[in-house]
């Protein structure tokens, strides 16, 4: 019997390819509270655990606008895209990889081992961030079989069970010296994401804004979730792999027809959106000046806690700084600009 999904694909509403060129703020606004939260983490602020969606949402969102751009081209160019896409992405993990690791492991080559080096510096854990590189290596030049699974079995189904993995492997797996060893670099951890950012790119599931509602406090208890629970990898848990996906549910459709013109915090949110490949690779750097200069000290001492929501402003500030600067030198590559 014939999937009825496949049925969807052919048919997409007429909406969809009028659309196809124009920029999804939702998605954008979802990309830009991501960004915060990510560099929130980072800088230190309490409860780190409300912002972990962040990484989730930009592989899912990764997943999305890739299949869209495979969508639009012919099948016989996909692998020349992706390989493409691998190399841009090589580049700017190569480059980051280097400056962080210069930076933070100066002066301990000689003594430290060979596994350390290539499975901690280079392999996911050299820099705050850096293991969101490792991940999408693998889901890029998986992403064929991927895309392809996903249009094959129910959509739904696959997303259940890679959240039943999640919090196995969360819970219990990460009990295994091996497993751990691993962590959640490992590709399959990520695929509900994927498969849900496919589902949303085919027009499998329409926007559901009250699922955001829902997301919001599956994320406010996941801190609770945290402290009463062992667990081995923050983004493993329910809270936040459920809240993740229906942030994506809540933002994303592939058959929107294009959005009012926002206003000018509309706009300036959705900036941030469309750039935060640059605050992401930039915003390590940006912290560490932030304290070498004494400013977060100095916002700290001035306004306690508070005092840090004003370093992640002026971190973000000034990774989009840095992305404008590398793209004025031609070098937009290394902050995912072409």
């Amino acid at each position: 019997m014939p999937d009825p999904r496949h049925a969807v694909e052919r048919a997409l509403p007429a909406r969809t390819a009028a659309a196809a060129g124009t920029r999804d703020l939702h998605a954008d606004y979802l990309k830009a509270a991501g960004i915060v939260g990510v560099v929130c983490i980072h800088a230190g602020l309490p409860f780190q655990d409300v912002y972990r969606f962040g990484v989730p949402v930009f592989i899912g969102l990764w997943a999305y606008y890739l299949e869209k751009a495979l969508a639009r081209r012919a099948s016989g160019t996909h692998l020349a895209y992706l390989g493409q896409r691998l190399a841009e992405l090589g580049v700017a993990y190569i480059a980051w990889t280097l400056l962080y690791v210069e930076k933070f492991y100066d002066g301990r080559w000689e003594a430290t081992p060979m596994h350390t080096i290539v499975g901690g510096w280079f392999g996911g854990y050299g820099w705050s961030g850096q293991y969101y590189f490792v991940i999408l290596f693998q889901l890029t030049l998986l992403f064929p079989l991927l895309r392809r699974w996903v249009a094959e079995v129910p959509t739904l189904p696959v997303i259940a069970a890679g959240v039943a993995l999640n919090v196995a492997a969360g819970y219990w797996m990460f009990e295994n010296r091996w497993i751990s060893a691993v962590g959640d670099r490992l590709f399959i951890y990520w695929i509900p994401y994927v498969a849900m950012g496919v589902a949303l790119a085919r027009g499998e599931f329409g926007r559901r804004p009250g699922l955001g509602i829902v997301a919001v406090l599956l994320l406010l208890a996941a801190p609770i979730e945290s402290r009463l629970f062992a667990e081995h990898s923050p983004y493993l848990t329910l809270t936040v792999t459920l809240a993740s996906l229906l942030l994506m549910m809540s933002a994303v459709a592939a058959d929107r027809a294009p959005p009012r013109q926002p206003g000018v915090l509309g706009r300036a949110v959705a900036f941030i959106g469309r750039n935060t490949f640059a605050i992401y690779v930039a915003n390590v750097a940006m912290l560490e000046i932030s304290k070498s200069i004494g400013f977060t000290a100095f916002a700290v001492s001035h306004a306690g806690p508070l005092g840090l929501f004003a370093v992640v402003a002026a971190t973000m500030f000034g990774g989009l700084l840095v992305g404008w600067l590398l793209q004025v030198l031609g070098l937009g590559v290394l902050v995912g600009k072409r």
